[in-house]
């Protein structure tokens, strides 16, 4: 190859160097192999003219480091450059500098050893630590011992070294990087004649720290808290310590004279019981915390006595071994190992069971006593989880005690609220306690809570109720209805999902129930749909229609009842075991008290407004409901507002249920296409017609739920209008002549009864009873005549007008008197 070609070379290389690092997967993407005898003819490298992309000649000229470019030509959008100018360029190129990666950190500590002599009064230590400086080109100051301690000298790698005093330390400067060894020299305040024997020494964090102390001590126990290895070794007249420290920022060493081991002592025991007693159904449960304070020496375990009736099921605490029973001259022995030998304070907890006696006999309670205890005192505590009934039958050698008294732990370990406590000094004791059992009541585990009921009745005999069953629910699997015969269910729905149900031997439907979730720490409920349809005779010009509301096997708060009846008829008289609306109390003969439902203006409604029954104005729902006010009056049902909105939000859900029914029940199958099984679908009932409207309270499985009504064609009750009218004509023509007659007399003598009872009835309206009077016949007729009620109100008004008036004209008579005098 020829120089130019080396010179060439090299400032592609020094360009590639210089230009921006590319990621792997960009080198592996770029990499191209090329023959150095194409490389050559590429540039061109046997030619006196040298071609190369503008690009690649700006990077040259930068990298020369002059502002001035040098002289050259331009081809085609490329460089054309002789060999001296290419030359010239290369000469003045200069190489890269190295790109120096910052340290993670400017120096690290990585050990210290302080190695001390202790002195009568003073402790001189020296210590030497490695520095490792990582910062180049930079004075660093670097703190090494707190400012209160007095240096004696500090030297850097064997030299003097330079130190300054800031932030609270003696610092030193380096200023060249690499690893450096500093070592100073100081003294702490000791003493060997008094006390306190310590030492406490302030240092900096490393990760290695070392002590090394020589004391001009002997027979001497040293003790260092941050010492992970202590050696302390006796040498002539002195002690030699050495320990590896934990990392921290202080060192405290204490020592004293060693003391000539006494003689041991034999341990004392001594124990306070807890005894929490929880009776339940069959068995006395006693949770014991035996609380043991052990003086003098350690102790490897302890023993009890247990009473023969008396069945441990575990043992715990701390350092706590496995327990074991044996038998020891006829006693019952529960030894308690530990694993270590314990002294002081040590709790053990005992759980243990006792047989209640049958029969509700008495049972006997003895708590377990500890062996070699110097003192033994306890408190018990009594619970029941049951609902038995429990008596102190006897006591011997307990004290009674208030259970506001009894210790807080008793409290945060029972359940239930303490009955019964007692206090005991010693053994033995017992408490003879008296449980009889009685019979259990079982409580409902489902309920429900509201139920709504719209029952339609078709012209063509047909009767369509949909029940929704508000219910709350633990544990109940299945909620039974006991359908009618005949009764054809169309769809059941589980808080608003289908579900399969089935029917059991007695016609009863078999709901599948789920469980109510549980919100602050009451059940909330979930509703039941069941729709049905039973089949009766067509409607006639008169008689009685019937509905009956199928019985459920759970107990239901309130229900109320909505009954569509056809348009067409007039309802004379209702009777149910419900409570009726006050609209329909009385007897209708004239077919007067109506509410009428109308469909198409309820969807009207809807469209217009795109809202939700409930939310529906009073505006809206009178157009739906007209007659009579939307909402019932019940007398003896106390029925709040939103359980009558829910009532009403039901008959509007109710309407337009049977619309899809065409669609889903194919009409190849004749309408009556029935799966066994199959999910049940939600069916559109349309509605229309009169409603009314029925409530209870406290519905019971066997309370009956009956509804009858007694009806007549619209038109058979105008032909009845018009014949009572024209019999009326009829009758005021054919005795014309006499009623005439009587009229007469009756106006005479209404004149001269007037003349003959004036006195009677002026006494009367000036009487003071007579307002009184009036005022009662308003109220009582209040319910039952408005017409009466009133009259008798006006009455009572003009009387007492009347009697004011006649009183005010008197006094008014009697004070002109008095201001004439008397007449002469």
């Amino acid at each position: 190859m020829k120089p130019t070609g080396f010179v060439f070379f090299g400032a592609i290389l020094l360009v590639c160097a210089v230009s921006p690092p590319r990621s792997p997967a960009q080198d592996r993407d770029s990499e191209v192999t090329v023959p150095w005898d194409e490389f050559k003819k590429l540039i061109r490298l046997d030619e006196d003219e040298i071609v190369i992309p503008m690009e690649l000649f700006q990077k040259l000229v930068l990298q020369t480091g002059t502002r001035t470019v040098p002289p050259h030509s331009v081809k085609e959008g490329d460089v054309v450059l002789t060999r001296d100018q290419f030359r010239s360029i290369v000469e003045q190129m200069k190489p890269p500098g190295a790109l120096d990666t910052p340290p993670p950190f400017d120096y690290l500590i990585t050990r210290a050893l302080y190695d001390g002599v202790m002195r009568k009064s003073d402790t001189r230590f020296t210590v030497t630590f490695d520095i490792h400086v990582l910062k180049k080109d930079a004075y660093l100051k670097v703190p090494l011992l707190p400012q209160h301690i007095a240096l004696e000298q500090i030297k850097v790698n064997g030299e003097r070294a330079l130190v300054v005093s800031e932030g609270g330390y003696h610092q030193i400067v380096l200023a060249r990087a690499g690893e450096h060894t500093v070592q100073a020299t100081f003294s702490v305040v000791s003493s060997l004649d008094k006390g306190p024997y310590k030492i406490d020494l302030a240092i900096v964090q490393t990760p290695i720290t070392l002590l090394r102390l020589e004391m001009p001590l002997k027979e001497i126990d040293v003790e260092i808290p941050q010492a992970q290895q202590l050696a302390v070794t006796p040498r002539g007249g002195s002690t030699h310590v050495s320990a590896v420290i934990s990392s921290g920022r202080s060192i405290s060493v204490r020592w004293r004279k060693k003391v000539q081991a006494a003689e041991k002592i034999p341990p004392k025991l001594y124990c306070e019981v807890h005894h929490l007693i929880s009776i339940e159904d069959d068995a006395l449960r006693i949770n014991a915390d035996l609380n043991c304070n052990i003086l003098h020496s350690e102790m490897d375990q302890v023993s009890l006595v247990i009473p023969g009736d008396l069945n441990v099921l575990s043992v715990n605490g701390e350092g706590v071994g496995e327990w074991q029973e044996s038998d020891i001259d006829g006693q019952r022995m529960l030894l308690i190992p530990f694993t270590y030998g314990k002294k002081g304070t040590v709790r053990i907890t005992l759980v243990a069971e006792k047989s209640l006696s049958e029969g509700g006999a008495v049972t006997t309670f003895s708590g377990p006593r500890i062996l070699d205890a110097v003192r033994e005192t306890g408190f018990i505590g009594i619970e029941l989880k049951t609902s038995a009934e429990v008596k102190i039958a006897e006591s011997d050698g307990v004290e009674p005690l208030a259970v506001q008294k009894l210790p807080q732990i008793l409290y945060n370990k029972s359940v239930k609220p303490l009955m019964y406590g007692f206090k005991y000094l010693k053994h033995p004791y017992s408490l003879a306690l008296e449980v009889r059992k009685h019979e259990k009541i079982a409580v409902p585990v489902a309920t429900i809570h509201s139920a709504n009921a719209v029952t339609l009745f078709t012209e063509d005999g047909k009767v369509v109720h949909r029940l929704i069953y508000q219910i709350r629910n633990s544990a109940k699997q299945f909620l039974q209805i006991r359908l009618p015969q005949d009764s054809d269910v169309w769809s059941v729905f589980v808080n608003n999902e289908p579900v399969e149900s089935s029917i059991n031997d007695e016609n009863e439907l078999l709901v599948p129930l789920i469980r109510s979730q549980t919100v602050n720490n009451r059940l909330q409920a979930f509703p039941v749909e069941v729709i049905f349809c039973l089949g009766q005779e067509r409607f006639s010009l008169l008689g009685v229609r019937r509905a009956v509301l199928p019985p459920v096997d759970l107990l239901t708060s309130q229900i109320i009842w909505s009954v569509y009846l056809p348009n067409d008829y007039a309802y004379l008289y209702f009777n149910s075991t419900l409570e009726k609306e006050e609209m329909i109390r009385g007897i209708n003969v004239l077919a007067g008290a109506q509410r009428r439902y109308n469909e198409r203006a309820m969807r009207e409604v809807r469209d217009l407004d795109e809202v939700t029954a409930d939310a529906l104005s009073g505006e809206g729902l009178e157009k739906a409901y007209f007659g009579k006010e939307v909402k019932s009056r019940f007398r003896n049902v106390p029925l709040q507002e939103e359980q009558l909105s829910s009532q009403v939000e039901a008959e509007l859900e109710f309407s337009g249920r049977l619309e899809d029914l065409a669609q889903t029940l194919p009409a190849a199958a004749g309408g009556a296409a029935t799966g066994t099984g199959v999910l049940p679908i939600q069916i559109e009932v349309p509605t229309g017609g009169q409603l009314y409207r029925f409530a209870r309270s406290i519905v019971n499985p066997e309370d009956p739920l009956t509804m009858s009504v007694t009806c007549i064609r619209l038109g058979m009750v105008n032909l009845f209008k018009w014949i009572l009218f024209l019999l009326l004509l009829g009758v005021l023509y054919i005795l014309r002549e006499r009623l005439v007659r009587q009229i007469g007399r009756l106006i005479s003598s209404v004149r001269a009864l007037d003349k003959q009872n004036e006195k009677m009835l002026k006494k009367i309206t000036y009487s003071i009873i007579t307002p009184f009077v009036l005022l009662g016949l308003t109220l009582v007729f209040w319910s039952f005549s408005t017409l009466l009620t009133l009259l008798f109100f006006v009455l009572c008004w003009v009387t007492i007008i009347v009697q004011v008036r006649s009183f005010l004209e008197k006094r008014k008579k009697e004070r002109v008197s008095q201001k004439e005098g008397p007449a002469p």
